[in-house]
């Protein structure tokens, strides 16, 4: 009856594991071939690593009374700008017109 080393083992649990199978850039869209992290569908790299992954409650987003005012205030600056932008390029037209007249006169 032949014996496995240490080493022997872990090399065939690490071939067995399964594999990420995430689609990588580096690899021209093959699946990643990292082993799963136990218990998860990701190696550490693409996600499965213990913390990963996006918070589970966002603590920093406002509630919506408290957006209502900056949203409301940003809608006034956008018209605002828009006004400016008319009148400015009515103000060129105009004296784009001014300056024809003004040499045509002289």
């Amino acid at each position: 009856m032949k014996t496995t080393s240490r080493t022997e083992q872990k090399h065939y649990a690490f071939e067995s594991a399964a594999r990420c199978g995430a689609r990588t850039k580096g690899n021209h869209g093959q699946p990643c071939r990292c082993p799963a992290i136990k218990g998860k569908a990701r190696c550490r790299v693409h996600g499965g690593a213990k913390g990963s992954g996006a918070p589970r409650y966002n603590l920093n987003a406002f509630m919506g009374k408290q957006q209502v005012k900056p949203r409301l205030s940003r809608e006034k600056l956008n018209s605002l700008f828009s006004t400016v932008r008319i009148l400015s390029k009515n103000l060129s037209n105009y004296l784009a017109t001014k300056r024809i007249s003004i040499l045509k006169k002289s």
